[in-house]
């Protein structure tokens, strides 16, 4: 008012949002008192999207024979899950394994983002059970025996047993091999 007080009245409530967006919002004024002329008129408001709190992590180990790829999570400014609108991108099994493109797709309140992760595979051990002889000599030529397994229990090719053939009266003390030729 005239003096400074503080004059009821004003009606705002046509001005209040919760989204991100822009706005053209009325407003009204309504003197109760008589003594001042009632106005209305127009603001224009905005709220920005907001950035999500996105968190995504690669994967680092040892060669198991299963998927791996991205893990993560999406959640908004009040804490709300957004977690669906996050894409963690591809799986790797094999060694030596790839990269995960990552994508959050936004909505009205909240901005997309993108990004890469590392999805890291070493070399896992085969479990190798190798069996020497033992004969008395016959003219006949003698190999070790063998074999090679992976982490899912598959028998595995690539076992070299050639450096253990022996046809003459002797001990030997025979190397082998093992070379995976599924890298």
């Amino acid at each position: 008012g005239v003096k400074g007080e503080a004059l009821a009245g004003l009606n705002l409530t046509g001005t209040t949002h919760t989204n991100a967006g822009s706005y053209t919002d009325s407003w009204t004024f309504t003197d109760a008192t008589g003594n001042y002329n009632n106005a209305s008129g127009s603001v224009s408001d905005s709220i920005a999207k907001a950035d999500a709190n996105v968190t995504v992590n690669g994967y680092t180990g040892v060669y198991d024979g299963n998927a791996h790829g991205a893990t993560g999570s999406a959640t908004g400014v009040i804490s709300e899950d957004l977690s669906s609108l996050l894409s963690l991108g591809s799986s790797f099994t094999n060694v030596p394994g790839g990269t995960a493109n990552w994508s959050f797709a936004g909505n009205n309140n909240y901005n997309s983002q993108n990004g890469s992760v590392a999805i890291e595979s070493s070399k896992a051990n085969a479990t190798i059970s190798v069996t020497g002889y033992s004969v008395t000599y016959n003219g006949a030529a003698h190999t070790a025996t063998g074999s090679a397994t992976g982490v899912k229990g598959e028998s595995l090719a690539g076992l070299d047993l050639s450096g253990t053939t022996h046809t003459n009266a002797g001990s030997y003390n025979d190397s082998w091999t093992f070379t995976d030729v599924t890298g």
